[in-house]
């Protein structure tokens, strides 16, 4: 005897076929036939399987079917992990065309996702009974969850607290850090002297904060972080080929003024009060306007300032060609090759160090001490 959704599928099955067959003779047309076929075979398809299930319907001589029949398993308890799939998704596609941090989040959404929903999914068919089977769900996912939850919501309030940090100025975040730090005192300080509070109302405002953080964390970040200023040197002085200014620089500022005993001096270059520059070669004597080196040797030189005003003291080596940033020189192009020294105070010392990689006699410009700002302060550089 057939059920009444195996009639009216049987029904509709045959009204589909006569309407194909009289559209097919009166219009003639193959794309409507062929689509009331289609129709046709599809319902009595279904037909067919609702058949062979009898309408899911249990036969009350059926004692086995009390237990194993559809109806009587338990449904699918609810389930969080498909809003969570379908984040994550909209993560990932987010991400591939704008920050790589939103597709890591979603990749994470969706292996997480794929692991519970699984685990979820066995837990529920390992039995017929709903308890036992929470708890077989339990002692396999917790051990794991537990562990990876931690260290995951670890690492987001890290770096969204990171991303807040650098997000603001220098003066912003000594005040972000005294406020935060205020918050926690008097947080602690609430909760020790009103044990009566709830742990519900607690956590609450644990929840609150931590959603807070990570939604300023998440905003920081797709503004970027706060200009940051480098700190220039005279190794980028001489790069950019300015070592020749006398005026002040960011290199010059607290500069040191002295020289250890042991720094291993190759020699010093004095700049006298009346302007004259001369040389106090270690290993030289005789001559106080050449100083002599070795080819690529590092050298230490000491400079010594003994004229009324701040000065600095520059080794040029005369040009090299600029580099591509992959290091390629540029041919047709020069910029000056040289080192030199912050500025040095009246009655300050300083040392350079430095290598030469070619000797004099092969260089197309005389390598040469000089100090800017000054003429005729010029001791010659001998490399050999």
């Amino acid at each position: 005897m057939f059920k009444t959704g195996a009639r009216f599928l049987v029904g509709a099955a045959v009204l589909a076929t006569i309407a194909a067959i009289v559209y097919g003779v009166a219009q003639s047309g193959s794309l409507g036939t062929t689509g009331l076929v289609f129709a046709a075979c599809a319902l009595a398809g279904l037909a067919t399987v609702n058949i062979w299930t009898r309408d899911a319907d249990v036969s009350a001589m059926d004692e086995a079917a009390r237990t194993r029949s559809p109806a009587a398993t338990a449904p699918p308890g609810p389930s969080i992990w498909p809003v969570v799939a379908g984040v994550g998704g909209v993560l990932l596609v987010v991400g591939l065309v704008t920050y790589p941090v939103v597709f890591i989040f979603g990749l994470i959404a969706l292996l997480a996702t794929t692991a519970e929903w699984m685990v979820q999914a066995w837990s529920e068919r390992a039995s017929a009974d709903a308890g036992f089977n929470a708890g077989v769900r339990t002692r396999l996912a917790h051990p794991l969850e537990f562990p990876v939850l931690a260290a995951i919501g670890f690492g987001i309030i890290v770096y969204s607290f990171s991303r807040i940090m650098l997000f603001l100025s220098k003066t912003g975040g000594v005040a972000a850090f005294a406020l935060i730090a205020l918050l926690v005192l008097v947080a602690g300080f609430v909760i020790a002297f009103r044990p009566s509070l709830r742990n519900g109302a607690i956590a609450g405002v644990a929840v609150i904060a931590a959603v807070g953080l990570i939604a300023g964390g998440a905003v920081a970040a797709l503004e970027g972080e706060r200009e940051l200023l480098p700190h220039e040197t005279t190794g980028e002085l001489a790069a950019l080929g300015e070592c020749d200014t006398t005026d002040e620089t960011e290199a010059d500022e607290n500069a040191s003024q002295s020289v250890a005993a042991k720094s291993n001096l190759a020699g010093s270059v004095i700049l006298r009060a009346d302007g004259t520059l001369v040389a106090d070669n270690a290993d030289v004597a005789g001559s106080d306007k050449v100083f002599v080196v070795t080819k690529s040797n590092a050298t230490n030189v000491r400079f010594i300032n003994d004229s009324d005003e701040e000065r600095r003291l520059v080794l040029d080596l005369g040009t090299t060609p600029a580099l591509e940033e992959n290091g390629e020189p540029i041919e047709g192009t020069a910029v000056p090759f040289q080192y030199c020294t912050a500025l040095v105070a009246d009655g300050g010392q300083q040392f350079l160090t430095f290598s030469i990689p070619t000797a004099s006699v092969f260089a197309e410009q005389p390598y040469r001490f000089v100090v800017p700002g000054v003429a005729g302060a010029e001791v010659e550089v001998a490399v050999s």
